[in-house]
């Protein structure tokens, strides 16, 4: 196997232990004279490189194909094959077409010598007696160049290899995507089918409860109706979990694309459409407008005051003030504020988990995906929402949001963050 024009030092490596190692550069000197080897040897040999010697073309030719060199160092005169015979096998092979090399005569040079060097590839001429400074200095700049050739290798084998690592990266998301969206295309079918295959029977089932109590309600005693009572109950609790497991799939699934929307118009829409349950609710005027999805707003807003008018003490009338308020860092907030039973602070990052519902169950209905729904709606939206509350004390639920116009609401009072 050929080895690369660098190889480490092992136990010439400097420093000390743990320190990087140091990559050397092959540098092949080639000279039928021990002496003259030698001393070119122990001149470049400050240099801190792996020099190579050889005694002739042909050994000169071995070497090369077991390493790569940095540089040639060529003897002109030699006998049986000299040195430009050497550079002209040397230039035959493909791997050595670019190899410096530097021809060493102790001769005077005719012009047309030196046309003939340089045609087979010489990069310079030096002659006897060797000037050592010269010759570090001419054959440092081929190591330094050696060194960044073989930097920049490196650099774009290191990014070929990214580049590798990106592509199979891109076909496992690109492979992810497709699974994605069949199992996108699945649920959609679940969902269709949950809406029409499960639902309609709850409601045929609540209908026939309703008859039975209607028209043979007499018949039955007291546990009779009981029973009928609690069927029809379980009937609209399932209906209205998997309502809002729909509703959840669809926010999680709803393309969002944000427009200016004014907030009073929809809080208005969502009173005449759900009722208010008796409860005394005051819209402050003159809203912010908020950069929005319609649906997603909708879904919180109707959450969130469905939840105030339902978590109230029996015997009082839920109060529930609706209002909006610049803050600091240019975001608007809704706030929806109730006299409820309160929440322990304890549980404030609790309850937007799906399915997570606190305090007195038995007595108040839910299905524990109302504040869920309210939490991925506003995250879908790129706002932020929470509770300031505590038990018996009310709540009130914020949700940030972009402000639809930043001059219109620049003028509006700011509270503090």
């Amino acid at each position: 196997m050929n080895q690369s024009p660098f190889h480490s030092a092992g136990a010439e490596r400097n420093g000390a232990a743990g320190a990087p190692s140091r990559e050397l550069v092959n540098i092949l000197l080639v000279d039928d004279q021990p002496g003259k080897l030698l001393a070119h040897e122990a001149i470049l040999s400050e240099l801190g490189q792996r020099i190579i010697k050889a005694r002739n073309g042909v050994e000169a030719l071995e070497q090369l194909l077991r390493n790569d060199f940095a540089v040639i160092l060529l003897d002109v005169n030699m006998p049986n094959m000299d040195g430009f015979e050497t550079a002209s096998l040397i230039r035959q092979r493909p791997r050595f077409e670019k190899t410096p090399i530097i021809f060493i005569t102790g001769y005077n040079t005719t012009d047309l010598d030196r046309l003939k060097g340089y045609e087979l590839g010489a990069v310079d001429y030096l002659f006897l007696p060797i000037v050592p400074q010269v010759l570090k200095a001419k054959v440092n700049v081929f190591v330094e160049l050696a060194r960044q050739t073989q930097i920049i290798k490196s650099q774009a084998d290191d990014l070929a290899a990214h580049n590798h690592r990106q592509a199979e990266q891109l076909e496992v998301i690109q492979k992810l995507n497709v699974e994605l969206q069949e199992a996108n295309q699945e649920l959609e079918a679940f969902s269709y089918s949950v809406s029409h295959d499960l639902r309609a029977p709850l409601r045929s089932l609540t209908g026939y409860v309703q008859v039975l109590l209607e028209d043979y309600g007499p018949r039955f005693d007291d546990e009779g109706r009981g029973h009928l009572l609690a069927l029809d109950r379980a009937a609209r609790r399932m209906d209205c979990l998997t309502r809002d497991l729909l509703a959840y799939g669809r926010i999680a699934r709803e393309a969002v694309r944000l427009e200016p929307l004014r907030l009073e118009p929809i809080v208005e829409e969502i009173l005449a459409l759900n009722g208010a349950n008796n409860a005394e609710i005051t819209i402050q005027p003159g809203l912010s407008g908020v950069l929005a999805h319609r649906f997603l707003l909708e879904q919180t807003l109707s959450n969130l005051i469905n939840n105030a008018t339902k978590f109230v003490r029996r015997g009082v009338q839920p109060q529930v003030q609706i209002r909006t308020e610049l803050r600091h860092g240019g975001h608007v907030r809704l706030w929806v504020e109730d006299n409820g039973i309160g929440i322990d602070p304890t549980y404030h990052r609790k309850i937007f988990s799906i399915f997570e519902r606190v305090g007195d169950m038995q007595n108040y209905e839910g299905t524990g995906i109302g504040l869920a729904i309210v939490h991925r709606a506003v995250q879908r939206m790129g706002g932020s929402c929470g509770v300031e509350s505590s038990p018996g004390q009310g709540s009130r639920f914020w949700v940030d949001l972009t402000p639809a116009n930043v001059s219109e609401t620049l003028a509006a009072p700011v509270a503090a963050a």
